[in-house]
Formats: C-alpha cells, structure tokens, sequence
C-alpha cells in the first residue's frame, strides 16, 4: 500500500472494520483474532466478478481496492480480496504470506491462497473461493468439518498442498504451492483472468457468498443456492430483480445498466449452447 499518514491509515483500517461489522473492536494477533476478523469479512463481502464485467479492473493495490469496497461495497474476485484480507490482516500483526494456487488443479495460476502462522501452526485464510470456508482452515493433513461442509488438506509427495473441496462446492479443489510469492508476481494473473477473452470472469457474471448451511451464486440470470438441506434454481426475471438480487442478497448497490444487459446476453448464450448439445 502506498505511503499513508499512520492517522489516516488508522482511519481506513477502522473504517474497513465497520464495514465488516467489527467497528470499535480490538483485534489480536492470535487464533480468536483470525477467526473473528475472517469470518466477518468472508461474511459481509461477496465474491464477484462485476470489476472484470464493467472492464474497470485495475492493480492490486490496497489502497485503491480498499477505495473501492469501502465505495460501493465491492470487494471483487480472489486476487483483490485476498489482497485486501492479508494486508488488514498485517494491519494487526499477524504473519501474512501469499501462495500461488490453481483451482481444480491444472494449468496456470487461478487463485490466490493467505497463510498465517500463529506461533509455528499454519492455518489458511481465504475469502477468494466463493464457495469457500467461513472460517480460517489448519494447514494440517486430514479432514477439516466446517458445519456440513468437509474440506480436506493433503501434503503431496512433490511439495504441493491439494485442499478438496466439500460436495456441493462446484469445483473439486484447489492445488497450493508451499513457496510463498509476493503480491506482485500475481499481477500477470489477474491481467489475464480479467481481460482475456477465454477467462471465466471475462465471459459469466457471478457472485457468490459462502453461509453456514448453503452457498448462494448468481451466475448471469440464475440464482441457486445449495447444501445438505437446500437445492433452489431459478431465473431472475427482469432488471428490477437482477438489482433487487445483487442488493438483498449480496449487499451490492451499484446499479449499473451494462450489469444487466451482459447477463442477459450470457444467460441467452447458455441457454443456446445447451440447446444445441
């Protein structure tokens, strides 16, 4: 982050801290620290592509993405959310690292992935999944349950970390490197995944927010939510409702006329492309 006046920087932390529902609290450097400051950011900010959909993405810049969420409450996809986590996260003191990941395992990097050692134990932390974990995940082998949900942490033979993901996520899992890698060498990455014309986030509008029985996704025109207990599908039938959804169950306001027109041109693509398979 650029060179703040320490007033000023106390200001934007707290400031950030409201918007997640921790204004006015002291945060530790320690478990119940993470645990308390993760679950009220993955909680309050969505997962969304609208940055990328509105072709506004810009660096990986704290202060400028800190900016943004603090504007118009968005916190974008897993590069500028992370960002954002691990440096408010280095705001208190904890030891931050970033890790280069790959979300389902092959091909080039996707994802970024926070590490944070308390004390020698490492524990993931990780608002950049959509469908990941409310709170922090130990970077210890095995099974990890949180809820209905069982995510599990496997150390491979040549060094990588897979963590798989629970049964109603929609990706299998993720592949971590165990070497850290600063900010900046994600850059190319995030360049690619916004602009490309292959990427995903270039060519489907989503947003996303993990819940402690479900996971709820507007993916263009479909609002789904699943879990043990649920499996709703349906489509938003106008624009009225496309901003109605992005508002009440997301927290976006932005209302912007190009969010619903792209949409509804993907929507009309998917469904063309299913007709014809």
């Amino acid at each position: 982050m650029r060179a703040v006046h320490t007033g000023s920087l106390r200001r934007v932390v707290e400031a950030l801290l409201k918007r997640i529902g921790l204004g006015g609290r002291d945060i530790a450097p320690d478990l119940d620290g993470l645990f308390t400051v993760h679950r009220a950011y993955v909680g309050s900010i969505p997962y969304e592509d609208l940055a990328v959909q509105l072709g506004e993405t810009g660096p990986l810049d704290p202060a400028e993405l800190v900016a943004r969420l603090l504007r118009d409450g968005r916190g974008g996809y897993c590069f500028e959310l992370n960002t954002v986590l691990g440096w408010l996260l280095q705001q208190f003191g904890f030891s931050v690292t970033h890790h280069q990941a790959v979300v389902r395992g092959v091909g080039p990097t996707n994802h970024m992935v926070l590490v944070v050692d308390l004390d020698g134990e490492p524990w993931i932390a990780d608002a950049g999944l959509g469908e990941g974990f409310l709170d922090p995940l130990p970077l210890v082998p095995g099974p990890h349950d949180f809820g209905p949900f069982r995510w599990t942490v496997e150390l491979e033979p040549c060094g990588t970390w897979w963590v798989a993901s629970h049964d109603w996520c929609s990706f299998p899992g993720f592949r971590m490197e165990e070497e850290a890698s600063p900010v900046s060498a994600f850059e190319p990455h995030h360049t690619r995944l916004a602009t490309d014309p292959e990427s995903p986030f270039v060519n489907t509008l989503v947003v996303q927010r993990p819940r402690e029985d479900r996971i709820d996704t507007l993916r263009a025109r479909t609002l789904s939510s699943v879990g043990p207990d649920v499996d709703t599908k349906r489509v938003v039938a106008d624009e009225d409702e496309f901003y109605a959804v992005l508002e009440g169950e997301f927290g976006l306001t932005r209302r912007d006329p190009r969010l619903w027109a792209q949409a509804c041109v993907q929507h009309d693509a998917f469904l063309a492309s299913r007709a014809v398979t």
